[in-house]
């Protein structure tokens, strides 16, 4: 059975708080320095490693970001951007796009238009979060965001390689222009863990072998360690105030790949 439905899905603000950003330090000095630099990059990493909630730690007081949450196609990545052009109130955008209904009843070559001349015009980053290859169409587009409107752009995927960046990879050939997120070793993966059930009040008879136990099945991923911690407070994974791994476990592996399967 799914995890789906059960429990709400894990968030930038669901577990970690403004002072709790764990084991990330030197990651979220590197993004900043990478965005003030105006740099175009690609961040990359396994599913759960913490990117996004990452990227939502650094660009939350940064006023220019054009972000995208899920840059599947073209036409999401320019709707988007829209919408976020139409929140700052951009003033080329407010000439043609006076608020988000008015960003949905345009085109989609409309809007790329819009978009393009307002980043053009503009100081803006664009962060194209979840970036599904190898779309040729997306990657046209995104070389226009780079070149025409000379904005730098923040590529965020699972890989560096061609099944996610797909026709983008040209671009980002350089050693330089990738930053990678790795998930966390054992030892810092297990304070994780540990500090993540002290601050929720998550309470087990066998909660230091449940933590051990889905640290070495995450294999160090924060957001898989996060999503098993949360599904442990579920009745159904709960017996005589036990948790029930193994099937905590399979249900998570279901929801998991599911959830991840872009």
């Amino acid at each position: 059975m799914s995890i789906k439905g059960q429990c709400p899905p894990v968030g930038p603000a669901t577990f970690v708080s403004d002072d709790f950003v764990f084991g990330r330090i030197e990651e979220m000095a590197e993004l900043r320095q990478r965005l003030s630099a105006r740099e175009s990059f690609v961040l990359h990493g396994p599913s759960g490693s913490g990117k996004t909630f990452l990227l939502h730690c650094v660009i939350r007081n940064l006023p220019d970001v054009l972000y995208c949450p899920q840059a599947g196609s073209p036409q999401l990545v320019v709707q988007s951007l829209a919408f976020r052009l139409v929140e700052l109130r951009d003033r080329y955008t407010k000439s043609f796009l006076r608020n988000a209904q008015a960003v949905k009843m345009k085109s989609t070559i409309s809007l790329r238009g819009i978009v393009l001349e307002a980043v053009r015009r503009g100081k803006y980053i664009v962060v194209l979060d979840h970036l599904q290859g190898p779309a040729a169409a997306l990657s046209s587009d995104t070389r226009d965001l780079m070149l025409y409107g000379e904005t730098p752009v923040l590529a965020v995927a699972r890989s560096a390689h061609m099944e996610d960046l797909g026709f983008l990879t040209p671009m980002f050939s350089l050693r330089g222009e990738r930053m990678r997120l790795s998930n966390f070793a054992h030892v810092e993966a297990t304070r994780f863990a540990e500090e993540i059930a002290r601050r929720t009040g998550l309470w087990a008879n066998n909660l230091p072998e449940f933590i051990e136990r889905i640290v070495s099945l995450s294999q160090g991923s924060p957001g898989a360690i996060l999503k098993m911690l949360q599904m442990a407070r579920i009745p159904r994974y709960r017996l005589n105030g036990y948790v029930k791994t193994s099937p905590l476990y399979i249900d998570f592996r279901l929801g998991w790949h599911a959830q991840n399967a872009w």
